[in-house]
């Protein structure tokens, strides 16, 4: 199976005026017309934060299934003596997804913090199926987050990626 590439457009997401409510419709409507009804683990990215081109990161995820090429990082999260390969948002596609997610990153501490704002313009759309979700401390908060997922086959990452939105 190969995963699907979306563009699609969000003249919403701006941050004069930032209407997050706006932006997960945009998002989700997306995701309704492409994955309706199904099981999904989704993770927004920041695109400016990567070293690459948003195309070139693209054309890695869909070549390893993560945008995570490098796990050994001082971010790095471990599960039984092994990292989290992503974090994501279990879900089923029917309803308000994304919503979530983008509050994590403009409304929520640490993220909401970060100057400048950069727009959450990449997501990933994974099969909850082929993933397995773990609890882990976080460090931030020191709670127990329930949002770090494995994959159940290692060696086939993106065979569990089922598309990429990409906000242009």
């Amino acid at each position: 199976m190969s995963a699907i590439v979306k563009h699609i457009s969000c003249p919403d997401y701006r941050f004069k005026n930032l209407d997050l409510v706006k932006v997960g419709q945009c998002i989700d409507s997306a995701l309704i017309d492409g994955f309706e009804n199904q099981k999904i683990v989704l993770r927004g990215i920041q695109s400016e934060k990567h070293d690459l081109t948003k195309a070139q990161l693209i054309e890695l995820i869909l070549d390893i299934g993560i945008d995570r090429s490098d796990l050994d990082n001082k971010n790095q999260v471990n599960v039984a003596d092994r990292p989290i390969d992503l974090f994501g948002f279990a879900c089923k596609v029917s309803g308000p997804m994304s919503l979530t997610v983008l509050e994590g990153f403009h409304k929520w501490k640490p993220m909401s913090l970060e100057r400048p704002q950069l727009r959450a313009d990449v997501w990933m759309v994974y099969d909850a199926d082929q993933l397995e979700n773990v609890e882990y401390n976080h460090g931030y908060y020191n709670v127990k987050a329930r949002d770090g997922y494995l994959f159940k086959n290692p060696d086939n990452k993106p065979g569990a990626l089922l598309g990429v939105l990409v906000i242009d």
